[in-house]
């Protein structure tokens, strides 16, 4: 059966301590044909020194200053040579048979553009808080798939280019809904795909990100009443999200872990 080259590309910036397990989650991988492409921003942690004491088993990197993570992104895409890319940024890792079972996929479907899956999400501390499936294919109504387990084909970046710098949070939305709206073809498959943990820029700076994500509908074609009433939405949910959340920190001073994820997977749906 063939076996099409996958690049696989880590973003890192002064996360040497999650990196490791990144690493490991990319070089125990059952598909054999991958190249490891990691992209470094100039971090001042020992993250150089650790790629460089493991660069045999890293096909190209660099570290270098960048204009955060979305650039950072757009070089490894550059610097890719797969037929399919995906993307594992440092904190998060795939499990051992993500990258075959994608390309299973894909060889059965040689004319999708983008394949996604399922994610399990992480406390900061790396406990399981919740897996996370799509709960809808409409990206018109927000961020519905989980960007840290898509695998993009390359044809698609070369048609539609990378990540729009213009968005600071929201940036793999953008490109998601421009793949949607350009009519690129989407496939799900009902797998855990990646791990990823909660705390980074998307979830911190979430009004930001919802904002931008208003501006990403318009910048799209959808009109400003359209966007506006999809901003109220999303403000409404995380209201809701942020109650949950402070209701689940408390209850996590005094409840095993093991009824907390229970909780969570009822609560949160």
């Amino acid at each position: 059966m063939e076996q099409p080259l996958v690049s696989i590309i880590t973003v890192t910036f002064n996360a040497k301590d999650f990196l490791e397990e990144t690493f490991r989650s990319v070089w125990s991988q059952t598909y054999p044909n991958i190249e490891y492409i990691v992209v470094d921003g100039a971090s001042t942690d020992g993250t150089r020194e650790l790629i460089e004491a493991n660069q045999d088993k890293i096909a190209r990197w660099v570290s270098e200053p960048d204009k955060g993570l979305y650039d950072a992104m757009n070089k490894g895409i550059r610097m890719a040579t797969g037929e399919l890319i995906g993307i594992v940024n440092a904190s998060d890792y795939f499990g051992k048979d993500t990258v075959e079972a994608v390309v299973q996929v894909y060889l059965a479907h040689p004319e999708t553009g983008i394949l996604h899956g399922n994610v399990n999400m992480l406390n900061e501390d790396g406990s399981f808080f919740k897996l996370k499936k799509p709960q809808s294919d409409d990206l018109t109504k927000g961020m519905c798939f989980y960007h840290p387990t898509c695998f993009v084909a390359r044809k698609v970046y070369d048609k539609l280019g990378g990540f729009d710098l213009a968005f600071r949070y929201s940036a793999d939305y953008d490109f998601l809904l421009r793949c949607q709206v350009a009519g690129i073809p989407f496939l799900y498959i009902d797998k855990v795909l990646s791990n990823f943990r909660r705390g980074g820029v998307s979830t911190t700076s979430k009004q930001a990100a919802m904002q931008e994500a208003r501006d990403i509908l318009m910048k799209n074609g959808f009109s400003t009443d359209y966007a506006d009433k999809m901003l109220r939405l999303w403000e409404r949910k995380n209201r809701k999200d942020l109650f949950l959340q402070s209701g689940y920190n408390w209850l996590k001073k005094i409840l095993p872990t093991s009824w907390l994820n229970q909780l969570a997977s009822v609560v949160r749906g």
